[in-house]
């Protein structure tokens, strides 16, 4: 039984990787039996991104950690809310930032490494790799950010914003729409922040798994990246 729970504890956490590592949870039912449509790429339109006093920074792969969080419902473990969670440092990626005059946040391009995720069980490890995310065909998730909402007109150094970045998130061939709640700050040539997001395994092509209906493993899933980056 025990080899059982870990083979479904690592489908049910199939895709949650992405770009990106604190752990947040997401309460899990006892049964998921909703349906989501998925949101589709965004198209960037609007205004051109000025150039003028853009920094760009790079992420610090050793100082950002990328993870996931997704809950089961283990039944006949009388274990209702089992969390399963894999963090990775393979994390690569820029953006560009102003903070002069008006607050912008732009170009923002960031690749995990699927293949280097971890959680506390190797065995789940490897059927992820193997047969949920298929690792060897879809190595990376990337996200490229399209818009920003809720910037704060005027920035100070050390300040903590708090904004949504709109872009797109691949990951096992599919491309679709994903907001990140971010907070963050820039200390002099550095900047530290964490950005999370809620997606969804059908919208990636993956149907969360159900065992008899004693094992089954929640939909949504929670994605975090805690992050440093440095100005380039």
């Amino acid at each position: 039984m025990k080899k059982r729970n870990i083979w479904l504890a690592g489908t049910g956490v199939v895709l949650v990787i992405i770009v990106a590592g604190m752990i947040y949870t997401v309460r899990f039912a006892s049964a998921v039996n909703q349906t989501h449509t998925a949101p589709g790429a965004v198209t960037a339109t609007g205004t051109p991104i000025p150039s003028n006093g853009l920094q760009t920074f790079q992420i610090v792969p050793t100082q950002t950690t990328a993870s996931y969080s997704v809950y089961e419902n283990l039944i006949f473990q009388n274990k209702p809310n089992n969390d399963a969670i894999g963090t990775t440092h393979s994390v690569q990626g820029s953006f560009r930032i102003r903070t002069s005059a008006s607050l912008l946040v732009a170009a923002m391009n960031v690749a995990v490494d699927l293949r280097t995720l971890q959680t506390d069980a190797q065995r789940r490890d490897n059927y992820v790799r193997q047969h949920a995310l298929e690792t060897d065909t879809y190595p990376y998730a990337t996200f490229i950010s399209v818009s920003t909402q809720g910037l704060p007109a005027n920035y100070s150094d050390g300040q903590t914003v708090h904004f949504q970045l709109t872009g797109n998130l691949t990951m096992h061939g599919k491309t679709n729409k994903e907001v990140f709640d971010v907070q963050g700050k820039v200390v002099g040539k550095t900047i530290t922040g964490t950005a999370t997001s809620t997606i969804y395994m059908t919208d990636f092509g993956i149907e969360p798994p159900n065992l008899a209906n004693i094992a089954i493993a929640q939909n949504k899933v929670l994605i975090t990246i805690t992050f440093t980056a440095e100005e380039a």
